[in-house]
């Protein structure tokens, strides 16, 4: 590291290192006095130690220049411009190779991965002496540089090099033996190499290895392929499987949170010819639907074809069937309300006896057969208890700012943060993004105030849901007018609401049966969630979604377009009481929704007699 003069920093004192590295861990966010303490001597700090740690922090402050090391609040901040610490160039660059393996640029992910893996030349702080405080905040590194490894293994699958990564291979397996899918890798290497008797043998080493130290068995994925490699091995061990055929879209996010609806749609898949998983923008629809094809991938001979508004002119010719008959493949139909002509696709592919589809949409698609399965945002916490809500939090925050750590005191704010959006994973892991630049306790001030916050975008978010305004904008530009008449009113409503409600709110400018019309749109869109009480239906709208269409109708009525979006100028004037109120959620940059109006745009101009024979 260099002064605020460019001049190389050198600390000989343990003290100064373990505290400058307190505050690059945390770099550009406030760390309390307290932190800085407990970072230095744990949980016993000698009496002099308020004395030390100033005359520690005045001594660095000297040496790298007063706008580098600065006072806020009760703590102490360092600010390094973006790009300039390994850590976030690491981040970076591990963005970008998920992306590239999502996208099925697997070569390019590979030197994404390889690039971001050369970053480190041993371990965090290697050298220091860590106090259990650093040793908590350098875990998120940790972990994702393993997790980096781990898909630098399966990018280089994916780019065809079985035959050239075995030893690399072996050697991450020697470095965490407990990590099963490293097993599984190699095991795949080797019989893609036509060495399929090494992998059973790989099997045996592992679960002698789990056997001996823990107690368990190899888990279900790695006792599912050591059978398929079982099945295809001839008389001499040596008949290679190849590596499972995949086209298009990868999974590239870790999921958390949905095991059992992972276990529960797969099982759908397997039995059924066409499964819908349908629910809100945001909960994670396209990520579950990749992880679960990804899941039964083997059984499917003819392996995985993903076909997404981005990927149907490439995939969906090799997907759909030809004269040849036997096919056995698993289509995913990817974000169905961007492609257009999506059923008409959808029936097509079924006409092959041997195909499945997996779809992901927002509605069914209406076809005789489908199984409809609606996802649910995660389960919220009641306190400051763990859910998958606040894992998936904490596992976005880690991967957002390398080094984030919650005390314990801290995780009320974290249970808040999750309970606001409503547990809808989009929503949870923009919140998380912001970690880069705001404490844990500003961003929950903020979202506490408003939304306003997740509706521009996060540095390093994916073009097709950088914000909340692109994960709805879409759909909400194609509702009539009647159903967008019906939003404004409903989200003003907190909490659930009845039919009646709804009437009341929307009068009178919708009469009863065109609320009752409109609603039902409005949840077959994913809009508004419904369920049966004892007392009858209740309806609501989730906080994100309340957010938006605050935010996106004073947007078009600024635009000039709010006569499209209301269908009557009077409606503010007669409730000015409910829309004043909601003014101050539309300052986020129209950016995202013009980006999403364009891309609506351009998809209708595709025909889908363009790519269905």
């Amino acid at each position: 590291m260099c002064t605020e003069t460019g001049e190389p920093l050198t600390l000989r004192r343990r003290k100064p290192r373990l505290l400058l590295a307190m505050l690059l861990l945390r770099n550009g966010r406030t760390v309390s006095t307290r932190e800085l303490a407990r970072a230095l001597w744990q949980d016993a700090p000698p009496p002099s130690a308020r004395a030390n740690l100033h005359a520690y922090l005045s001594a660095l402050r000297k040496q790298l220049g007063a706008g580098l090391l600065t006072t806020a609040h009760d703590g102490y901040r360092v600010h390094v411009e973006t790009g300039d610490l390994d850590s976030d160039l690491f981040g970076h660059l591990v963005a970008e190779a998920r992306t590239a393996a999502r996208t099925g640029r697997p070569q390019q992910a590979v030197r994404r991965f390889t690039a971001a893996l050369n970053l480190w030349r041993g371990d965090v702080l290697e050298g220091l002496e860590l106090t259990g405080p650093l040793r908590d905040e350098t875990a998120g590194l940790r972990e994702l540089r393993l997790s980096a490894e781990d898909e630098l293994m399966g990018a280089y699958l994916d780019a065809g090099e079985q035959a050239h990564v075995v030893a690399e291979f072996r050697r991450l397996v020697r470095a965490e033996p407990f990590r099963e899918r490293r097993w599984g890798r190699l095991m795949e290497a080797l019989h893609g190499s036509g060495r399929a008797k090494e992998a059973l043998e790989t099997y045996q080493e592992l679960y002698a290895l789990l056997d001996s130290e823990l107690g368990l068995e190899p888990g279900e994925e790695l006792r599912a392929l050591h059978s398929r490699i079982l099945a295809a091995t001839g008389p001499d061990g040596n008949t290679p499987l190849p590596h499972p055929r995949w086209r298009g879209a990868r999974p590239y996010v870790t999921v958390v949170g949905r095991d059992r609806e992972r276990a529960e749609l797969a099982g759908l898949a397997l039995r059924h010819r066409l499964v819908t998983v349908t629910g809100p923008g945001g909960c994670g629809k396209s990520t579950l639907a990749l992880d679960t094809a990804h899941m039964v991938a083997a059984s499917f001979t003819d392996g995985v074809t993903v076909i997404g508004p981005a990927e149907a002119g490439t995939t969906l010719p090799d997907a759909l069937p030809g004269p040849s008959t036997g096919r056995h493949a698993l289509v995913v139909l990817d974000d169905c309300e961007r492609l257009p002509g999506s059923a008409t696709v959808a029936r097509r592919l079924l006409s092959q006896p041997g195909s499945t589809v997996l779809a992901a949409s927002r509605t069914p698609l209406g076809i005789s057969g489908e199984v409809t399965w609606p996802l649910a945002p995660l389960p919220t916490p009641e306190a400051d208890e763990e859910t998958a809500a606040t894992r998936l939090f904490l596992q976005r925050a880690a991967e957002a700012a390398p080094g984030f750590h919650v005390e314990a005191g801290h995780r009320a704010l974290v249970s808040g943060i999750c309970r606001r959006l409503d547990g809808l994973p989009l929503a949870v892991e923009l919140a998380a993004a912001r970690l880069r630049v705001l404490s844990l306790q500003e961003l929950a001030e903020r979202l506490d105030d408003s939304l306003d916050c997740l509706l521009a975008p996060a540095p390093g978010a994916s073009a097709q849901h950088d914000t909340l305004t692109s994960a709805f904008g879409w759909a909400h530009a194609r509702l009539g007018a009647q159903e967008q008449q019906l939003l404004r009113p409903l989200a003003a409503l907190e909490g659930e609401f009845s039919l009646v409600d709804a009437a009341e709110a929307a009068s009178p400018h919708l009469r009863p049966a065109c609320v009752l019309q409109a609603l039902v749109t409005l949840v077959e869109q994913s809009f508004v969630q419904s369920r049966d009480t004892p007392g009858g239906r209740r309806f609501r709208l989730l906080e994100p979604i309340r957010a938006f269409v605050a935010q996106v109708e004073p947007r078009e009525r600024e635009r000039g377009d709010h006569g499209a979006v209301l269908g009557a100028g009077t409606y503010f004037s007669a409730s000015s009481s409910v829309s004043d109120g909601e003014h101050h959620t539309g300052r986020a940059s129209a950016k995202p929704f013009s980006r999403s109006t364009r891309a609506c745009q351009a998809a209708e101009g595709i025909s889908p007699s363009a790519w269905v024979p």
